[in-house]
């Protein structure tokens, strides 16, 4: 086992149990530095403050697993973290849906870990060193715990690449399908698990899809961003006017039509290929809700300056094509975009387009993607409900 020392009057993160230990709070580390290795973290005057898994190349040195002074049993913590966040996914709070966050990394004491369920299939995602070492004690337990049958592994070639280890995409056990229909209360949806976004689908937006369901009768709807139709599919079943889904990928818009279809709608939704941002300005269409959902623009803080600037552009035009007391919900896309700013740009926006608008409500990832206190970083999603005041 390493020994991580850190720097005198760096160890405050750890004692208020930040997951989280970067690498300029490291003086010295003794043993071999091998990516995902288990460390001992230790105070500068030689405290043992917890153990985590190393990462040698990313900023993020140390990912803690465990807090405090009792070594720790690698195969019987990942074990009882799973089995406690299998336990937490109860119908009360996930409500009537086969699809599930069962991991949520930080969130659930397991950094690096996410794993979703799709009715008998298991997908999960590494995206640090340590988690791609512990495979097989994760993979056993969820198998153990879960039971479902069959394991997918989707690599994450970014985390991959910064980690230090090799993406895989590759079946865990069983023989996962390479498409799973997806039931979400009435709402279905095809999710591609091979090629898909993320895991396949994104299970964050639950809540979000269940309010666009609720808000979208009679509306006009846009659905900027629209990827594989969630919000769509929602706005069809809440009996919207008219649905208007955009996207640049036409994979994404195959998958769109075809859940669209499915929910055998007596409109016919216009499902568009085109480049989000250029469509709001060339759009001569009023809209009465409209989604914006973009991929994330801020991948590293280094680029919120430019996705901050992009991101009140697309709001900017989509409020000059909204009706009089239209409802808008703006999604941020990245954890870097937290909800004062988010405001500050939807604000921005608003002002140059002419355009007051009402804080109606914000809205977070659905309840199976908890995030830990200890980890704010680990909201990823923030979203607002606002409704554009008619002019007297």
């Amino acid at each position: 086992m390493l020994d991580v020392i850190l720097d005198r009057g760096r160890d405050r993160s750890v004692r208020r149990r930040h997951p989280w230990l970067m690498s300029g709070a490291v003086a010295r580390i003794l043993g071999d530095e091998a990516p995902g290795a288990l460390a001992r973290v230790l105070s500068n005057d030689g405290e043992v403050l917890g153990y985590g898994h190393v990462s040698p190349r990313s900023s993020v040195r140390v990912r803690m697993i465990s807090f405090g002074k009792e070594p720790v049993d690698e195969a019987e913590l990942i074990a009882e973290a799973i089995a406690r966040a299998s336990a937490l996914r109860t119908p009360e709070l996930c409500g009537e849906t086969d699809g599930v966050r069962l991991v949520n990394a930080e969130g659930d004491g397991l950094p690096g870990l996410v794993v979703d369920r799709y009715g008998d299939v298991l997908v999960a995602g590494v995206a640090s060193a340590g988690m791609d070492r512990v495979r097989p004690l994760w993979s056993d337990a969820l198998r153990a715990h879960v039971g479902t049958d069959s394991g997918l592994e989707r690599a994450h070639p970014a985390a991959a690449r910064r980690e230090g280890f090799a993406a895989r995409s590759v079946p865990l056990w069983g023989e996962p399908a390479e498409r799973v229909v997806l039931r979400e209360r009435e709402r279905e949806y095809v999710v591609d698990l091979r090629g898909g976004q993320r895991t396949g689908f994104y299970l964050d937006r639950r809540t979000a899809r269940d309010r666009v369901q609720a808000l979208a009768q009679g509306r006009r709807v846009l659905d900027l961003f629209c990827y594989s139709g969630g919000f769509s599919v929602a706005a069809v079943h809440g009996g919207a006017r008219s649905v208007t889904a955009v996207d640049s990928s036409e994979t994404a818009l195959r998958l769109a039509r075809e859940n669209i279809e499915r929910t055998g709608a007596p409109i016919v939704p216009a499902v568009l290929r085109a480049d989000a941002f250029q469509f709001v300005r060339g759009c001569e269409d009023l809209f009465d809700l409209i989604v914006i959902d973009p991929p994330p623009l801020a991948r590293a803080r280094r680029d919120l300056r430019k996705a901050t600037r992009a991101y009140k552009d697309v709001v900017l035009h989509s409020l000059r094509r909204a009706a009089p007391g239209a409802l808008g919900l703006f999604f941020g896309g990245s954890h870097h975009l937290d909800p004062e700013l988010l405001r500050k740009v939807v604000f921005g926006a608003s002002l140059d387009a002419g355009r007051s608008l009402q804080v109606l409500e914000e809205i977070g990832a659905a309840p199976d993607h908890p995030v830990s206190l200890d980890h704010p970083e680990g909201r990823a999603l923030t979203g607002l409900l606002t409704r554009v005041v008619p002019q007297r």
